[in-house]
């Protein structure tokens, strides 16, 4: 079995079925140059690996549809029963919610543990769900109790994954979770007055910045992020969350001293953590570069 080197040095383990399929597909999709055909093969391919999982995996698959459904329902009841923005954000909310199970459905073969073991759906995949219902509300008002409990949330899925032993999708997709939901809440913020301009166009920029380095290890070189780099990232979460919280108090100011204090604070954090992974040793690099699944 191929095996992948850990992020900073850590021990190589093996790759599962799941990574090898993956790292063929986007190799296959890097060989295409990302033109037209590669891509619908891309897709297709991995819709098929979909139906397969779901077929193979009827218990998870139900219970990825109760729960896109009861949060469906939960929206429109809310809007039916006239609270906002639930009302107001109605459509917008509906079509984001069926995009993430989609999403959801798509990545269902990644319900495993690292090295392989098929996984249901656990406590801590439904609090990063509940960040992604909430990021239509973040984006109209995000209130202080609406980051609360995305902060809260955040904290807890890492701490039920690590008692029930983290999956891949944990692993790779609550990050994109986290940057949806806070992209969303400084949008917010900032259409409220709430923060300053230049608070929040920094601190997106950064979360982009992080989207963009993913996407391109992903895609440019069919590899895993850095954990330790990402890791780094994340060190100030708890300030850059206070500072949304704040900012729906309307304390400006601290908002935006807690916002760009921790986004100044991730930056340096990342930069420390590279300048470590330019030092001689085994496993350094940017990403972890997976073998060549052939």
């Amino acid at each position: 079995m191929r095996s992948t080197p850990g992020p900073g040095g850590e021990a190589a383990r093996p790759l599962t079925e799941g990574e090898l399929w993956t790292r063929e597909q986007l190799e296959a999709l890097l060989a295409g140059s990302f033109r037209p055909s590669a891509v619908g093969r891309f897709l297709l391919d991995s819709q098929r690996r979909a139906n397969r999982i779901r077929r193979g995996r009827p218990e998870l698959g139900g219970r990825a549809r109760a729960w896109i459904g009861a949060g469906a329902l939960a929206w429109i009841a809310l809007a039916a029963a006239g609270v906002q923005p639930y009302r107001r954000r109605a459509r917008g909310g509906l079509a984001w919610w069926a995009l993430t199970g989609a999403m959801l459905d798509w990545h269902l073969g990644m319900v495993e543990t690292e090295d392989g073991r098929p996984r249901q759906l656990s406590c801590a995949d439904a609090a990063t769900l509940l960040r992604v219902w909430l990021v239509p509300v973040a984006a109209d008002a995000p209130t202080p109790a609406i980051c609360a409990v995305a902060a809260t949330s955040d904290l807890l899925d890492g701490a039920l994954a690590r008692l029930a032993e983290p999956t891949r999708i944990g692993r790779d997709l609550e990050g994109l979770a986290d940057t949806c939901f806070a992209v969303a809440a400084l949008r917010g913020a900032l259409a409220r007055g709430w923060v300053s301009r230049w608070a929040a166009a920094g601190e997106t920029a950064r979360l982009l910045a992080g989207l963009a380095y993913a996407l391109y290890v992903y895609f440019g070189q069919a590899g895993v992020p850095s954990r330790t780099l990402t890791r780094a990232a994340r060190m100030t979460t708890p300030i850059r969350a206070a500072g949304l919280i704040a900012a729906g108090t309307r304390r400006r100011g601290l908002a935006n001293a807690l916002i760009i204090g921790g986004s100044a604070g991730s930056v340096a954090a990342v930069a420390a953590a590279l300048g470590g992974h330019r030092q001689p040793g085994p496993g350094r690099g940017a990403g972890r570069a997976l073998p060549r699944a052939g």
